[in-house]
């Protein structure tokens, strides 16, 4: 089973538990069961990737979006219980360096994740984030801040996923 395969059974199989909302031993069999059945049957097309995968680079990655997670949620936590108006919201665009799929999806993702950040639009063709925020501080920083914080999380998606280096023909 070539390594593609194998994560995408990985996903199918955490994507089972999430649905169970538990994993128990009977819930891990089952999914198993059913993940082997549709991986074997339905022959899966191999998608491939320009990309590769560098662990201290993801362990970076990990690292910077549980820290991003945590701020996150506790500067989202103060927003909603402190006194006064709820904070306005803003659309910022940016653009990415790295027009990739990958990079680009996964950056939407990891940004769409964070408690108080939403990817509202993508326009491929010219690999633009658009993205929702909290005006927080001054409005006038907001959308160099926005952009500052994104492009810094897409060079750590970059740095998970480094580009392959591509093999020269004789």
């Amino acid at each position: 089973m070539r390594l593609s395969r194998a994560l995408a059974a990985l996903m199918m199989l955490l994507t089972w538990f999430a649905l169970w909302g538990k994993v128990t031993p009977l819930n891990a069999v089952g999914g198993v069961l059913v993940v082997a059945a549709l991986v074997f049957s339905a022959r899966l097309p191999d998608i491939p990737s320009r990309r590769r995968l560098a662990p201290v680079g993801l362990g970076l990655l990990l690292g910077h979006v549980l820290v991003d997670l945590v701020r996150s949620s506790v500067e989202m936590a103060w927003l909603s219980v402190r006194p006064g108006p709820a904070p306005a919201g803003a659309i910022v665009a940016v653009g990415l360096r790295d027009g990739s799929d990958e990079v680009l999806t996964t950056t939407a993702q990891l940004l769409t994740l964070v408690p108080g950040t939403l990817t509202v639009d993508v326009d491929v063709p010219s690999a633009t984030l658009y993205v929702h925020v909290p005006v927080t501080g001054d409005v006038a920083d907001v959308p160099e801040r926005v952009r500052e914080q994104v492009l810094g999380l897409e060079a750590k998606v970059r740095g998970a996923f480094p580009a392959r280096e591509e093999e020269e023909e004789p």
